[in-house]
């Protein structure tokens, strides 16, 4: 894992869960909870790296939590991993071989397999239970890994990228939040790795953190991405079950920008059966509001909760 560490104000403080009375509930900072009323607690271990626990509802199915964190939800998950895989895949002609680092969720692989021209899908995902429990409550992942152009590899994602050089046509960076050891994979170190695993004209792809809930974060990521791609800018989503219901991912190249390329034909079939992703969002979740360019920029979201209070919403 890598050695450099982001600036230390932009490390993420640990998020914090549980279940008790028939709810499950997660905090951020000690200042905003959210909570999801569970009808059962379907399964509980502590893997070799973290607690793993699915639970069941009523309103947003059964859930996946990572140390007491929500992952995904039956009800939204659709979001994250249509944005994650469209919006990359789409601005590649004829994308034929993807590696996801992280994922343990088969998410990605589901969404990676609708694109014809793929031929190769590596998982490479750390802790192999994330797969298995999965596999067994979500019902996707066991048609999702089944599928031969899907190789699962359970390893460090580091070490992987570095032993594959100049194979993939699109990277993602599927990964937790940017706390402990997981900090590894938002430095620049991880990501010039990365960059040397694409093809030429290849992309990577992130998950990069709630502009609203972590701006300071965000920042530093996007900085971290600037000193190994030339072109790295993010896009957003709406994830209900995610801190502050905004997300954000990075697209990164060394050799296109988002949009020198669109393949408008197969969003518009992918469209067809998607739930959130469609061509519109492949032009529109790259604009911006002004409080994420002012992220970006170092400043923080919106400099002070002051300075918010004076300029007015």
């Amino acid at each position: 894992m890598s050695e450099e560490k982001l600036p230390q104000g932009a490390i993420m403080k640990a998020g914090r869960g549980g279940f008790a009375d028939g709810w499950f509930h997660e905090e951020a900072d000690g200042s905003t909870r959210f909570a999801i009323r569970a009808k059962s607690h379907l399964h509980s271990e502590n893997s070799r790296f973290q607690k793993i626990d699915v639970y069941d509802t009523d309103f947003f199915g059964r859930f996946l939590t990572l140390d007491d964190l929500v992952m995904l939800t039956e009800r939204d998950e659709y979001v994250y991993h249509e944005m994650l895989i469209h919006v990359p895949l789409c601005s590649i002609p004829e994308p034929r071989a993807v590696l996801i680092v992280g994922g343990g969720d088969g998410g990605c692989i589901r969404e990676a397999l609708k694109h014809p021209s793929v031929e190769r899908i590596v998982q490479c995902e750390i802790d192999e239970r994330v797969t298995r429990v999965c596999e067994e409550y979500f019902p996707w992942v066991k048609q999702a890994i089944a599928d031969p152009r899907v190789e699962l590899v359970f390893d460090d994602g580091v070490s992987y990228v570095e032993q594959h050089r100049e194979e993939f046509d699109l990277v993602v960076i599927d990964s937790t939040d940017p706390i402990g050891a997981a900090v590894g994979l938002f430095t620049r170190e991880f990501y010039s790795k990365a960059a040397q695993a694409l093809v030429a004209g290849g992309v990577l792809v992130a998950q990069t953190e709630s502009p609203h809930w972590n701006p300071d974060t965000v920042g530093a990521i996007y900085d971290q991405l600037g000193q190994a791609f030339d072109h790295a800018v993010p896009y957003l989503g709406f994830i209900p079950t995610y801190p502050s219901g905004m997300w954000s991912w990075a697209y990164a190249s060394n050799h296109r920008e988002h949009d020198t390329f669109f393949d408008s034909e197969r969003a518009e079939r992918l469209g067809r059966e998607c739930k959130y992703y469609n061509p519109d969002l492949q032009r529109g979740a790259f604009a911006l509001p002004n409080f994420v360019k002012r992220a970006l920029a170092g400043g923080g979201a919106y400099g002070s909760f002051q300075s918010l209070v004076e300029t007015g919403p």
